[in-house]
């Protein structure tokens, strides 16, 4: 197939070198909108045009100074369809301390560093997405980029990123970097996301995120749910020497909460005590589904509650995970509950894939194969439809042959 221009360098028009006849610089660009090549000429720069200057050296000398600027800004991905307004970006591809240190924008022109800022400033930004779901946007938009620069493309019209490029860049993370599939695909989505928004505003004419090689690499670090033994093991030891752990792993797997948000930020009064109508509200603020939800609280745990905690007797504003091993004003660290966990199961000697996570797998699954309807599963762990909770259990290895191997009637 045969390539496409992207654009044509500017070149002097000395009209056959007569000096009664205007001489101008011409270069030619191809429309993302149209995807046709425009022209356009070039007389006058500072104010001083070509044209004033009566010799055929002085016009020249003029020329070479307009062909050198415009040269420095297509370099530096400047199109002659660029906002004339000059608007300028935080650009979102940077490190928060590069940004804050260097106060580093990219200005209005056409460049991945100049859409993929407008995409995270106007789309993701806006999107409601959690703070750490925001994050990682912006994280795998900014290794796209610096792919770029390390091949030299990242001063390139946004036109000029096609598919072969973006094939280029997922075949590096696949064989470089060694990307495992969840991950692989999780930067197709987003960096999808990112070149679709590019489109609808009219900076391409399509998505070039498409026939991605095929990646097989098996690297799941996921969490895994934990045998019945093994659980048993590591609940008895945390019951002994970290019981604010073994409550934060109980209301995984009781309730199904996250041990992000949904867990830390957890206050005594989202609690209902009322028995026969206990159950936990998750805030909307808090529920990574950005859905409010409230789920039952089984009476074993409830009687756990209410017996080792007492806290229906606590103050209603306070955190459950407070940062004195019991219920208090200020709520634990991120990673604090999870390097505990750590810490135990490599006491423990317990596989790797075992993670604070796991705990809401493990009462996920038992849920499942103890015959609840699938409905009730969704609702319990906040999905927001049965596709997504069927392939969350079959992920965990919940067995759909169970049912069927118990109670098929004999002949």
């Amino acid at each position: 197939m045969r390539r496409k221009k992207i654009f044509v360098r500017p070149e002097l028009r000395t009209r056959k070198g007569d000096l009664s006849k205007k001489w101008y610089v011409e270069l030619s660009q191809r429309n993302p909108a149209t995807d046709e090549m425009v022209r356009r000429r070039v007389e006058v720069l500072d104010g001083v045009s070509i044209n004033s200057f009566s010799t055929a050296e002085e016009r020249t000398q003029a020329a070479q100074k307009i062909i050198n600027t415009l040269n420095e800004l297509l370099n530096n991905g400047w199109t002659i369809f660029s906002d004339t307004s000059r608007c300028v970006y935080e650009d979102q591809t940077q490190y928060a301390h590069e940004a804050t240190v260097f106060k580093r924008s990219v200005e209005g022109n056409a460049t991945y560093a100049y859409w993929c800022s407008r995409y995270i400033a106007e789309a993701v930004m806006q999107s409601g997405l959690k703070a750490d779901s925001t994050k990682d946007y912006r994280s795998k938009c900014r290794v796209f980029a610096h792919w770029l620069q390390a091949m030299r493309y990242d001063r390139l019209d946004i036109t000029a990123i096609g598919n072969d490029k973006l094939v280029a860049f997922f075949t590096y993370l696949r064989d470089t970097r060694n990307a495992a599939v969840r991950t692989y695909r999780s930067y197709r989505d987003v960096l999808s996301a990112c070149f679709e928004f590019i489109r609808k505003n009219n900076g391409i004419l399509a998505n070039p995120v498409h026939s991605l090689p095929v990646n097989r690499n098996v690297k799941d670090m996921g969490a895994e749910r934990i045998r019945r033994d093994d659980l048993e093991m590591l609940m008895g030891e945390l019951d002994k020497v970290d019981r604010q752990l073994a409550l934060a792993c109980r209301f995984e797997y009781y309730c199904g909460l996250r041990p992000g948000y949904e867990l830390r930020l957890l206050k005594v009064g989202d609690i209902d005590f009322r028995r026969g109508y206990s159950k936990v509200r998750v805030a909307l603020e808090n529920a990574k589904t950005s859905r409010r939800r409230e789920v039952a609280i089984p009476d074993v745990f409830l009687d756990y509650l209410l017996r080792e905690w007492q806290l229906d007797a606590c103050d209603r504003n306070m955190y459950i995970f407070g940062k004195s091993g019991a219920p208090g004003r200020e709520h634990l660290g991120k990673n604090n509950l999870r390097f505990r966990f750590v810490r135990i199961r490599k006491k423990l000697g317990l596989p790797v894939e075992y993670k604070l996570y796991s705990m809401k797998h493990t009462g996920a699954t038992t849920l499942a194969e103890l015959g609840e309807p699938i409905i009730n599963i969704r609702d319990h762990l906040g999905h927001t439809s049965i596709q997504t909770t069927e392939h969350y259990l079959k992920r965990h290895g919940v067995n759909e042959a169970l049912h069927i191997r118990s109670n098929f009637p004999s002949i």
